[in-house]
């Protein structure tokens, strides 16, 4: 049976590695730290790749297995595919880059460890809140601010299917499909971009937010995020099928307050995805 990590063992590391390399560069970049992968608006920064190279052999020092990064999967991307077997760590060592970039504070850091695909522990550091939301598997999530430990209970934020907050993107989605989707979000009375997908985990864990959907899942965006959201109450699956989250997964991925919200969602934001799927 695999042992469980110290929590303390990777928030600080998570909280060193923000004030080392993070928070120096924010709001603080030079035109040189800043780079783009996939398009002009995937950005990735100084602050990602030396803190992903910094955080990579210090998590292997606590339990040596390989680790899917996302910037080390951005230069070798057949990295990805070792996520969904064994025992392996994620890595997202900025996740709201492009809000980081323009000095937005919606940001923070991620990593998760999976077990054949199934996430076993998250941690998500928010750095300019200094807080950590942190959940194991079958044993809850919890919010640690100065050194306090609160539970996380996700509820309902909006009394009716009409008001509810939350966000979603379409990235991943391609043709009618993409054009379909976009359409649809773009007519939710209560969404609101958030940028990082470890956010408004945070939101959703707290009670703050009803809804997260995503257009595709990586192991370092959704690992983290779905451990750390069902632990704390809510529903989360995969679009398509409704499966459980797996890192291997790359399709449609949506997490909500409660199941009643999710089967709402599916039923009209989703409404013939399935067949345009096929």
């Amino acid at each position: 049976m695999m042992r469980t990590i110290p929590r303390d063992a990777v928030g600080s590391l998570l909280a060193k590695v923000s004030d080392l390399l993070i928070i120096p560069r924010y709001q603080n970049l030079r035109d040189k730290d800043i780079d783009t992968k996939s398009s002009a608006t995937d950005f990735v920064t100084i602050a990602d790749r030396e803190a992903e190279a910094w955080l990579t052999p210090r998590l292997q020092s606590i339990v040596n297995c390989p680790v899917i990064g996302e910037e080390a999967v951005a230069i070798d991307p057949d990295l990805r595919s070792l996520a969904g077997d064994g025992v392996v760590w994620t890595i997202d060592p900025v996740d709201g880059t492009a809000n980081f970039v323009k000095g937005n504070e919606r940001f923070c850091v991620m990593v998760a460890f999976a077990v054949d695909g199934v996430p076993q522990q998250s941690w998500i550091w928010l750095p300019l809140e200094r807080s950590l939301y942190y959940a194991i598997a079958g044993s809850g999530a919890e919010k640690v601010h100065n050194g306090s430990a609160s539970r996380l209970c996700a509820v309902a934020s909006s009394p009716t299917f009409s008001s509810l907050v939350g966000g979603g993107n379409v990235k991943g989605l391609e043709g009618e499909q993409k054009d379909l989707i976009q359409q649809r979000l773009r007519t939710l009375p209560g969404r609101r971009f958030t940028g990082s997908a470890g956010v408004q985990a945070s939101m959703l864990a707290s009670g703050s937010d009803d809804y997260m959907a995503h257009g595709r899942c990586t192991p370092w965006d959704h690992a983290p995020v779905d451990l750390l959201c069902r632990e704390a109450g809510c529903h989360a699956a995969m679009v398509a099928t409704g499966a459980p989250y797996h890192t291997s997964n790359n399709g449609p991925f949506m997490i909500t307050a409660n199941q009643a919200i999710w089967n709402h969602l599916a039923d009209t934001l989703w409404a013939g995805f399935a067949e345009l799927a096929v």
